[in-house]
């Protein structure tokens, strides 16, 4: 079996262990992640139930981030750097007042982008009570 290989078994186990019944690559969930992203930067266009169902790549991610295993193969370093790269873009947009406690939730839980299409931004306002910039 090549490294490659390995490295994206050792991922399906790890997230078959958080629980996960349908599982993608690596490669998969961060084309999703970057997706995602591109969406938020243009204005995301759906509802929060939507925006936390989109998020679930990024826990994916979050998995091969800590799993002990994963983090003594090489291909981990490309990961994480991919994974950051693709963080930083999300963070330079989101608001700065957290939706969640971010004491005990992961940062892209907590925070929502500042702006968003008309949907978005009425729904953060009636579920968080939080004023977001509309986009077109």
């Amino acid at each position: 079996m090549n490294r490659k290989n390995e490295f994206e078994e050792r991922f399906q186990e790890a997230l078959t262990e958080q629980g996960y019944i349908r599982t993608r690559t690596t490669e998969e969930h961060l084309e999703r992640w970057n997706y995602f992203i591109s969406e938020c930067e243009e204005g995301y266009d759906d509802n929060v139930d939507e925006y936390d169902f989109d998020l679930q790549p990024r826990k994916a991610l979050e998995i091969a981030l800590q799993d002990p295993v994963l983090n003594t193969k090489e291909e981990i370093k490309s990961l994480r750097e991919q994974v950051f790269e693709a963080d930083k873009r999300l963070r330079d947009i989101l608001c700065d007042k957290p939706i969640r406690d971010p004491d005990i939730n992961p940062w892209w839980m907590c925070y929502v982008p500042r702006f968003g299409c008309r949907e978005f931004v009425e729904d953060v306002y009636d579920v968080y009570g939080l004023s977001i910039q509309t986009v077109d």
